[in-house]
């Protein structure tokens, strides 16, 4: 068994080295060598009990394995480290309310698969390079993110994250990578840059404020998908160079905190996505050239919303017996074919995700039970005295 276990500890040292490695030799090219099989996977909270405390133990290299749990601290990252969570949806770091969830401080860092909320400032990257936000729920904070770097040095990678319900994220830095995140809500703020790559991402019912009077040079903004175009001083046609119809990747869903992702495909120009959970709804605006055929194809998971039956409807007329629906276990697809005009959409289900979680109503529950119980024994302990 302890062979076992070894030849375990290996692989996942062999597994995450690998990983980071790649990822980083893609972004910057191998500048990041020193990354190797030598570097130690340091587990929070097996090895040390806090994310601070393993942090500070690392060595230049190490990688900090942090597994699920809400962790209420405030990290400071001053050496080149690499910190995962091993679920994003469950590994929570949370900022109780006040000052920065994480700071970052030194070159060559990578935070990857955490939730960082509740903080005045969730991420703040301070002065340094090559650091790499992935795979992220930035949730619930003042700032989302906050990033100053000097002209001089190498830009961050910002990819693939959840950035909602902040009151904005701010991007004082140059020669970035902004790809594939979505951003939900907020303020989007680019200010005294230029040089960053904004490319693939979702802008989902949020602001952007671009600087251009103090940027150094234009920020490129490439293949954005807008849910509603609300921007200023963004260069290109409609404040995006070839702007995407439909959201990259997937329509993320925010309930109580939780993320469901919604898939739409479609060669109708897609928005003012909504998900309208009192109503047990989702609609959207679909537009196209005038007389041509239109389709959308829309997948749902059950755990968000279900039909029995659906109830499909277009600008008001109940459409359900054109659509095709599919279902498996875990999801629904809606398909329906159209001529272009402009339509509202509306997807009526006979059940959505309740406002209170069932954890939290089996929590409520267990608590009156408890409160019944003790009420009644000591009335029966009352009565037995009198």
């Amino acid at each position: 068994m302890r062979g076992y276990r070894n030849k375990v500890k290996d692989f996942e040292i062999a597994y995450f080295t690998l990983l980071m490695f790649l990822l980083f030799s893609t972004r910057f090219g191998g500048g990041l060598a020193y990354y190797s099989l030598n570097s130690r996977v340091i587990r929070v909270p097996t090895d040390y009990t806090t994310i601070q405390d393993a942090i500070n133990a690392a060595g230049p290299g190490d990688l900090i394995l942090v597994l699920v749990g809400i962790y209420n601290e405030h990290i400071t990252v001053s050496k080149s480290i690499k910190l995962i969570g091993v679920n994003k949806a469950t590994t929570i770091i949370d900022g109780g309310g006040n000052g920065k969830a994480i700071t970052i401080l030194s070159d060559d860092v990578l935070v990857d698969g955490f939730t960082i909320r509740n903080a005045e400032r969730g991420i703040q990257i301070d002065g340094a390079s090559n650091v790499i936000i992935s795979n992220n729920i930035i949730i619930g904070n003042n700032i989302g993110i906050y990033a100053i770097t000097s002209e001089l040095k190498e830009g961050n990678l910002f990819a693939r994250n959840i950035i909602a319900n902040n009151g904005y994220v701010a991007i004082y830095s140059s020669n970035n990578s902004i790809l594939e995140n979505s951003f939900i809500g907020g303020r989007i703020e680019l200010v005294m840059c230029g040089g960053n790559e904004i490319h693939h991402n979702n802008f989902i019912d949020c602001n952007v404020l671009e600087d251009l009077i103090t940027a150094p040079n234009f920020n490129n903004w490439t293949g954005n998908y807008w849910n509603t175009n609300v921007y200023q001083g963004i260069p290109g046609s409609d404040g995006d160079n070839q702007p995407l119809n439909t959201p990259y990747g997937y329509f993320p869903i925010i309930v109580e905190n939780d993320i469901y992702q919604v898939s739409l495909v479609s060669n109708s120009t897609l928005s003012n996505i909504e998900f309208m959970q009192v109503e047990k709804k989702m609609s959207f605006s679909i537009s196209g050239v005038i007389g041509t055929n239109g389709f959308f194809n829309v997948t749902i998971p059950k755990d968000l919303m279900r039909g029995e039956p659906w109830r499909v409807m277009v600008d008001s007329v109940d459409v359900t017996s054109q659509a095709v629906i599919t279902e498996n276990q875990t999801h629904t697809s809606i398909h329906l074919t159209y001529v272009h005009s402009a339509h509202k959409v509306e997807l009526i289900g006979t059940w959505v995700i309740p406002e209170f979680p069932s954890i939290s109503l089996l929590f409520t529950t267990i608590s009156l039970v408890t409160a019944t119980v003790t009420f009644m024994r000591r009335f029966q302990k009352n009565m037995k005295s009198a």
